[in-house]
């Protein structure tokens, strides 16, 4: 794989968890995007299961992130599920992120099964407290960057040409980074449940290749 790359990027907003997951995946395509990383964005709306299929299809496309609510079998887009096991051949050839609950569970084995070089994702829910609906500011929300930081770190490592393993080594070491740093702030003595949601979290992140 070269040092650039044709990246698909899905990111619905359904509700507050979303929108936040979409605030931080466009300051990530703008990153990329600076690297000189060519990026198919279905946002919001555009995300959903012929968009998906049809880019997937008609670009040469080797990493794909997908951000979004899932669970064991299936992977959603703005309306509609975009990803399940009757469309999961789409993926051959690719390496994936999915920013969702639960996919890597069953469709993330099936996937590379079915041909995908890698799936990178969480095989139980991803778990966070409850991102505060009245920001207009998620980039700013220091509650949720100690979840979404070691999240997207991830995805990032990924875009960056490291490979599933490395993606994954690294986004482990951002979360034990969160966790030491709620362990010192005012915020854990607010919620003592952040630190077992980061371990939470952090274990179940995993490669399927």
């Amino acid at each position: 794989m070269g040092n650039l790359m044709n990246i698909l990027i899905t990111s619905p907003e359904t509700d507050i968890f979303t929108r936040y997951i979409r605030v931080w995946a466009k300051r990530l395509i703008k990153e990329l995007r600076s690297k000189n990383h060519n990026i198919f964005h279905l946002d919001k709306g555009k995300a959903d299961r012929k968009k998906t299929a049809g880019l997937l299809a008609k670009k040469d496309i080797q990493l794909v992130l997908f951000n979004g609510h899932g669970n064991d079998c299936e992977l959603r887009g703005q309306n509609e599920v975009i990803l399940d096991v009757q469309n999961i051949d789409i993926l051959s050839g690719k390496i994936v992120h999915a920013m969702s609950c639960s996919t890597a569970k069953e469709l993330g084995p099936i996937a590379v099964k079915s041909g995908a070089k890698a799936y990178v994702g969480y095989d139980a829910p991803f778990l966070a407290p409850t991102f505060n609906e009245k920001n207009n500011s998620p980039l700013e929300d220091d509650t949720a960057a100690l979840f979404l930081n070691p999240a997207f770190s991830a995805q990032r490592a990924l875009a960056n040409g490291k490979t599933p393993n490395e993606a994954i080594t690294l986004a482990k070491n951002e979360y034990n980074r969160s966790i030491v740093k709620a362990l010192k702030s005012d915020i854990q003595s607010d919620n003592d449940q952040f630190v077992g949601l980061l371990l939470y979290d952090r274990n179940h992140l995993v490669a399927r290749e």
